[in-house]
């Protein structure tokens, strides 16, 4: 977070774009999610999304969450 700018409150995941898929998980496999945003607008945060099985890396995503100015 940054203290310049309010948090977003209620985020969810709004779009995602350009997602590869590099590897496959199980139900029971517990996934590592990477995150750095790229870009905030109003409600709308741009991020770019890695996830990882262990350490090899699964899948990578632009995604665009929205979310409600709160305190």
């Amino acid at each position: 977070s940054d203290p310049q700018i309010p948090p977003l409150c209620g985020l969810k995941l709004t779009a995602l774009r350009n997602v590869k898929i590099l590897g496959a998980a199980r139900p029971e496999d517990l996934l590592r999610f990477e995150t750095r945003i790229t870009g905030r607008l109003g409600g709308l945060v741009q991020a770019e999304t890695r996830a990882f099985l262990r350490d090899e890396l699964v899948l990578v995503a632009e995604t665009t969450l929205s979310g409600t100015p709160g305190v």
